[in-house]
């Protein structure tokens, strides 16, 4: 029986952390959207299916080559140095989910510095602050823990 919730647990915990292919993202700017900063006040037109979304020319020397579909969603804390201050940019992301320090990468034909990058992997995750998910994903896992034990 112990083997079993085990199994269960071990299930659940990678189907929380698995990738898909279908993600769906905000994809948005606060230079051009106060309401994409933070707090972030979600929209419909922020909505973005990331299946459409192409890899950015950039990125494309940085990633193995077939690996151009979107894996997560991504919010980047950007520094803007010519008077545009800080701001958030929402989007699709490209590359690996653990280890990102390719796909967060800026254009680097852009005069902005990267502050942070949050990645995460579920529908729309990219909306909230990466605590606020932290948090969540750990008091689901509290509660199942606690009804099967």
């Amino acid at each position: 029986m112990f083997l079993v919730k085990v199994l269960l647990v071990t299930t659940i915990v990678a189907t929380l952390t698995s990738d898909v292919s279908a993600i769906h993202c905000y994809q948005c700017a606060s230079l051009g959207n106060k309401k994409c900063g933070e707090p972030f006040e979600a929209e419909d037109n922020m909505k973005y299916d990331c299946n459409k979304a192409a890899i950015p020319i950039y990125l494309q020397t940085y990633l193995p080559l077939g690996t151009f579909n979107a894996t997560g969603c991504m919010t980047q804390t950007v520094e803007a140095p010519l008077g545009g201050g800080t701001h958030i940019i929402r989007s699709c992301y490209f590359g690996d989910t653990i280890n990102t320090d390719n796909g967060c990468k800026l254009d680097p034909k852009s005069a902005d510095s990267l502050d942070s990058c949050y990645v995460c992997t579920k529908d729309w995750c990219n909306g909230s602050s990466p605590m606020t998910q932290l948090g969540a994903s750990i008091l689901v896992l509290l509660a199942l823990t606690q009804k099967m034990f």
